[in-house]
């Protein structure tokens, strides 16, 4: 299948969306995340709690497009599936760590495959042709194969269908990430968008339409390289590219990793699946103490109104006692939130201002992708003291809403170094 569009539709979102008996198929993707019979609507129309206070929501079935080739719903030997193989996401929008609705269940089973809507949304619609892309029904509950053939389409004159030998290719080298993270490639442009991960320091791009590409480099979803690569017809042009090396810096300490995503962090393991007010998860805010806290110590997201705050203690030598810079990385921001400095009780950071906006909700519905801002602030000498120190890191943003519904933000990591 595929579907063409010449401008946005209304209201605004862009599906396949099948509906089927729920006797016949009782399990969605991730099941029971976006199974919401006997649950009831407390944030908007999408979001539930169960009577066991555990939370339901479509969005939590969603995996990120680069991962996505496959996701399905199932029942007693039989299995109905949406397979994006191939270039199925060339038209959409969003990027490869854009993720969407797969199912929800209630009274029927549905099935989806989105192609654009306002989820989070981080650039324009791409118009044209989306797909192709395939539902396939079988008799097993493991996923088929995400290999379909859908060559057949070159001779049925699809407007927006263009073929392999119409496209190129871009390889190269891609370097400078250290093998404990993924290195992702990633290229766009108004018509189209691409992606592959790098292996052995090398990669191959899919088949891409001819025309001039903005190309960027992750560690795992952080960005860490930039350039443009012109592809042509049924060439594959050659395209190294390095990660910008990190300053030197003498570290005082580091919470999680400057990658892009809060997984390591308190309820970062959680938050994909299920809302911030579930039972499941861990008690918000807290203390971390250098040298004996661990990563799951430091919450994964701060709020406004909602979440408390998170304390750092930490040491200092009488040499340390200088000026040191405080960067915190975040990866998703709501309501205007960003962070909140206090030093010792004394010295609070200046206000970095409102990031800007992504007028969707986030944090509630499993989503932490998004302009990945990173905040520093050069805390003075006099802030500082040898011996027993603190940092208390909150979050200011609109209240309008209150709860996790106000102001708030998502955490990649935070640093403390010499300035």
């Amino acid at each position: 299948m595929a579907t063409y569009i010449t401008g946005e539709v209304d209201p605004g979102e862009l599906r396949w969306l099948a509906r089927m008996r729920k006797a016949v198929l009782p399990r969605g993707w991730h099941d029971p995340v976006s199974d919401i019979t006997g649950c009831t609507a407390f944030e908007g129309k999408d979001t539930f709690r169960c009577p066991n206070g555990q939370t339901r929501c479509k969005f939590y079935s969603s995996d990120r497009f680069i991962d996505d080739i496959v996701h399905g719903v199932t029942g007693s030997n039989v299995g109905v599936w949406m397979i994006m193989s191939g270039n199925a996401y060339e038209t959409s929008s969003g990027g490869p760590f854009f993720r969407d609705i797969n199912t929800q269940a209630g009274d029927q089973q549905e099935l989806y495959f989105y192609m654009n809507s306002g989820h989070i949304r981080t650039e324009p619609w791409r118009l044209g042709l989306m797909g192709p892309y395939a539902m396939r029904f079988t008799t097993s509950t493991s996923p088929p194969s995400g290999n379909v053939d859908t060559s057949f389409f070159s001779g049925l004159s699809i407007q927006g269908y263009v073929p392999d030998n119409q496209r190129g290719r871009v390889s190269g080298s891609a370097t400078g990430v250290s093998s404990n993270f993924e290195t992702v490639l990633h290229w766009y442009n108004q018509q189209a968008q691409y992606w592959t991960k790098a292996s052995g320091g090398s990669y191959t791009s899919p088949l891409m339409k001819p025309g001039s590409y903005t190309m960027k480099m992750y560690k795992n979803e952080f960005l860490v390289a930039q350039s443009s690569v012109t592809v042509s017809t049924g060439n594959t042009v050659r395209k190294d590219i390095a990660a910008t090396p990190e300053p030197s810096r003498t570290s005082i300490f580091k919470i999680g990793e400057f990658d892009g995503q809060p997984f390591e962090l308190k309820n970062g393991d959680k938050i994909l699946r299920m809302h911030p007010t579930d039972p499941r998860m861990s008690t918000w805010g807290g203390t971390y103490t250098v040298g004996s806290s661990s990563p799951r110590d430091f919450p994964m997201a701060l709020g406004s109104d909602a979440g408390g705050t998170a304390t750092i203690n930490f040491s200092l030598s009488s040499s340390q006692v200088r000026q040191l810079t405080l960067r915190i990385g975040t990866t998703l921001s709501f309501q205007n939130g960003r962070p909140t400095v206090r030093v010792n009780g004394q010295w609070s950071g200046a206000d970095p201002g409102a990031p800007v906006l992504i007028d969707s909700r986030g944090l509630t519905r499993g989503g932490y992708r998004g302009w990945g801002d990173v905040y520093t602030w050069n805390i003075p000498a006099s802030a500082l003291r040898t011996g027993s120190n603190s940092i208390v890191i909150g979050a200011v943003g609109s209240k309008n809403l209150g709860g996790w519904l106000a102001g708030n933000y998502i955490v990649d990591a935070i640093e403390l170094y010499v300035s």
